[in-house]
């Protein structure tokens, strides 16, 4: 049985995110690989189990597209603060087993509101939510296909201009396996308000 380190899958991703924002075209690879075990929307990955995706091949190729049309991105640099919060609610997702309402956890508070506890936040601030996938580079891929995703918010996130500062983190999960959380902020307020939220 496979055992996970979930702290160094943790960083794993957070340099994959950066790697993707940095070099785009290093994510393509990744997707490419996923064309052979497509049939019709049935994505069927070696070791896993059959997946139904909403969108099929058609969202690996729009994935595709933006990636070779991406420009080079700052990276994002590690906050603790941001990396605690985001423990805090995959925690909280983990005990409450309730995963209805996406990035509202059981406080009902949201990631502007969790992230406001440990900074003041400015330009944007998003958060994305990963299941199952078990490798930095399939989770970062993942998120970037954004598969059923009409506004493809999960990539918005993660290719922000304006993404300065981030916390990931990776913690295991009784039924997906691994929940990936991770929040990411434009910076500290320095006087300009808050511009975008996801």
């Amino acid at each position: 049985m496979e055992v996970l380190d979930y702290a160094r899958l943790s960083q794993e991703v957070f340099d994959e995110i950066n790697l993707a924002r940095h070099v785009p075209n290093s994510v393509i690879s990744n997707i490419i690989s996923r064309y052979e075990y497509f049939t019709d929307n049935i994505y069927s990955p070696p070791g896993d189990f059959p997946t139904e995706t909403y969108e099929g091949e058609k969202a690996l190729n729009e994935a595709i597209d933006f990636l070779k049309s991406q420009e080079p991105l700052p990276v994002i640099v590690a906050h603790q603060g941001l990396q605690r919060v985001a423990l805090e609610y995959a925690e909280d997702m983990v005990e409450s087993g309730d995963f209805s309402t996406p990035h509202v956890d059981s406080q009902d508070t949201t990631p502007a509101q969790r992230f406001s506890r440990v900074m003041r936040w400015a330009k944007m601030a998003g958060e994305c939510i990963n299941v199952g996938n078990k490798t930095a580079t399939d989770i970062v891929a993942s998120l970037i296909i954004d598969d059923g995703n009409e506004e493809r918010s999960n990539r918005k996130v993660l290719f922000d201009k304006e993404a300065r500062l981030g916390g990931v983190v990776c913690i295991p999960h009784s039924v997906f396996g691994v929940l990936t959380v991770i929040d990411i902020v434009g910076g500290e307020y320095e006087g300009a308000g808050a511009t975008q939220q996801y």
